[in-house]
């Protein structure tokens, strides 16, 4: 009877487990991780261009090959080159995320796109000129590895992608 009880609860109320717990964990059951529970942290400058925060979501797991943050870039700001051995998603949720590769293609992804970034694509993102830009980043990791640095990207470069992209956009 308290096995029927029980189920009819959680059928009820949904998941009621409101754990990041050891418990939770021997018990092979959904977690919810508290919002500011990882931490954040400022962009380093020798892998950002101007102000960028991040906060941690949620670390890969042994069931979960990728980690989540969400990264907030002031206008202007933008990471370095890079690329992600298995990978990498990004969320618009606020403003306007910019992302160039290598091969000279420049995107403009707002609030509900999707970024889809292939295995070791050489690219960058960040915001506009002029507006912020907010992205969830769904990092994947192969051999405990999600990202390789490489050099910044000068202002120049950067606002002559922008500039394309928006030209490109507005035709």
């Amino acid at each position: 009877m308290q096995k029927f009880i029980a189920i009819a609860l959680v059928a009820t109320l949904g998941c009621v487990n409101i754990a990041y717990t050891e418990e939770a964990k021997m018990q092979k059951t959904q977690e919810i991780v508290k919002d500011g529970s990882l931490g954040g942290f400022k962009g380093d400058s020798k892998i950002f261009s101007g102000e960028v925060n991040v906060k941690m979501l949620f670390k890969s797991d042994s069931y979960r090959p990728f980690g989540g943050g969400e990264v907030t870039f002031s206008p202007r700001a933008r990471t370095a080159w890079h690329t992600h051995p298995a990978g990498q998603t990004l969320i618009v949720t606020q403003g306007t995320i910019y992302t160039g590769t290598k091969a000279g293609i420049t995107q403009i992804a707002k609030v509900g796109d999707v970024v889809l970034c292939p295995p070791d694509v050489e690219h960058w993102h960040g915001a506009g000129l002029k507006e912020k830009g907010v992205h969830i980043a769904l990092t994947h990791e192969k051999d405990g590895k999600n990202v390789t640095w490489l050099e910044l990207l000068s202002d120049t470069e950067y606002e002559g992608y922008i500039k394309e992209a928006e030209g490109k956009a507005n035709k």
